[in-house]
């Protein structure tokens, strides 16, 4: 019997249509002046088709049409306010494709500003300190060497010249003294 209503309650939407064959139609007719759950399943698809008709059956609203353009114009000329635009933006930003790239974004210019903080303001204990000392490798072409260091706390810079240590002057070939000639 449970085998039979369900295969009658699968076939009762398409007796309410008229989609059934004679026959087929009489023999869910017969089960469900026989059967009150059946009975009571068409119950609730004509109370759903009555629903679905009421819906579809609806007219136009009363709205005119002049006035409905006329309020979609005003909204597409309107001049939206700065902070609009703005917060938009932000908006658009914070969606989930924008913030995979944001995130290191934000964090190289935080980086970039840390490093740069020392330039801008000298002695700042948030700048990342750096070792003032540069050396430059044979700047004459000579062998000899070039070293600056220089200190922000006292704005001193200190340059050092000296010859290669070796003995040897690589680009002349010649020998050069041990105590150093300035």
């Amino acid at each position: 019997m449970i085998k039979r209503c369900e295969d009658i309650r699968d076939r009762i939407g398409a007796w309410m249509d008229g989609e059934l064959s004679r026959s087929g139609a009489e023999e869910v007719r017969v089960h469900l002046e026989s059967c009150p759950a059946c009975c009571e399943e068409r119950r609730q698809l004509e109370k759903l088709q009555a629903s679905l008709k009421a819906v579809l059956v609806a007219g136009p609203s009363n709205v005119s049409f002049e006035r409905f353009w006329s309020g979609v114009e005003q909204r597409i000329n309107r001049q939206r306010v700065w902070h609009e635009d703005f917060f938009g933006w932000v908006r658009d930003l914070s969606a989930p494709p924008q913030l995979a790239w944001l995130v290191p974004a934000v964090i190289i210019l935080v980086l970039m500003g840390m490093f740069s903080l020392e330039s801008f303001f000298p002695g700042s204990r948030l700048a990342v300190r750096r070792n003032n000392f540069a050396a430059v490798e044979s700047i004459d072409g000579f062998g000899r060497n070039v070293a600056v260091l220089r200190e922000n706390e006292t704005k001193t810079t200190i340059i050092w010249l000296y010859q290669n240590q070796e003995g040897e002057n690589e680009s002349t070939g010649e020998k050069s003294d041990a105590s150093p000639s300035f």
